[in-house]
């Protein structure tokens, strides 16, 4: 097309310069012609191609609070507390001269769950946790400088404020779960626990059961700060193969994993002969 519009042009410029010698007529053609030739020439925009069109893909964020997602956040939530319930349990069998040894630990923990960040369908699961660590610092500074009655009362109040709040805590954590929790049946007013006394054989199979409502910790070594080596969950039931010789540690089969043991905080379990019968190991 623009090879003819070439020779075209030219030939009509060649008849119109024969006929017409006006240079004027001559100028008006050679302007003409030229536009009629970019016109020929220009190429025609192409249109967009639906195919080479940008995808824009939108990934949604994962909720926190449905499923196993919940499961998880719990557990992260739920692993503060229990590393403070291991404090707290050392520092109800510690003599009060030494408390100002297990405080800082309780306190660090506290500071740890303060910084914790949750999702919203936690937030009254996190306010009851912050709540029983505070009462249980709060109770503990108390009784560093207890010397009378009217401070022993108030230690007292601290303590029993401060089961509560955990109570509620396990209530909410469960109901979150979807767990029904058992509540364990009154005691008779000044009634004693009976204690059966089962004297240890060589064919006796020592247990100990976690009668909480949360997993309890297992440790590599009988030591707070060792690291944990496995889970005694709620209700479950594992094999004692002995005690440190001051009573505060018991070492277990691990669940579900007899090759391998681990220690256990005496406190947080019951053992299912007196721990006096349970033999002495040095770790």
């Amino acid at each position: 097309m623009l090879q003819f519009a070439k020779r075209f042009s030219r030939l009509l410029i060649f008849i119109y310069m024969e006929k017409f010698m006006s240079k004027k007529n001559i100028l008006m053609l050679v302007l003409i012609f030229s536009l009629f030739l970019a016109a020929c020439s220009g190429e025609a925009t192409p249109a967009p191609n639906a195919a080479t069109a940008t995808v824009v893909e939108f990934t949604s964020t994962p909720d926190p609070c449905v499923g196993e997602n919940l499961s998880a956040e719990i557990g992260k939530l739920n692993k503060l507390t229990r590393e403070f319930d291991d404090y707290s349990a050392l520092a109800s069998n510690t003599p009060q001269s030494q408390l100002i040894q297990i405080i800082p630990d309780l306190q660090r923990v506290l500071r740890d769950a303060e910084d914790q960040t949750v999702p919203v369908c936690l937030n009254d699961l996190k306010k009851l946790q912050l709540a029983h660590m505070s009462v249980v610092v709060q109770t503990l500074m108390g009784f560093l400088n207890t010397t009378d009655a009217a401070g022993a009362d108030q230690i007292n109040a601290g303590i029993a404020q401060a089961r509560k709040l955990h109570g509620q805590y396990d209530i909410e954590m469960a109901r979150l779960l979807g767990i029904t929790l058992a509540v364990p049946p009154s005691p008779t007013p000044g009634a004693a626990t009976p204690e059966v006394n089962v004297p240890p054989t060589s064919t006796q199979v020592i247990t100990v059961t976690n009668l909480g409502a949360g997993a309890v910790n297992l440790r590599s070594a009988p030591d707070l700060n060792a690291p944990e080596a496995g889970l005694l969950g709620a209700q479950v039931s594992t094999i004692a193969l002995g005690k440190t010789a001051d009573d505060q540690w018991i070492q277990v089969q691990v669940p579900d994993k007899p090759d391998q043991v681990a220690w256990v905080f005496a406190q947080l379990v019951q053992v299912s002969v007196p721990i006096s019968s349970v033999p002495v190991i040095i770790p």
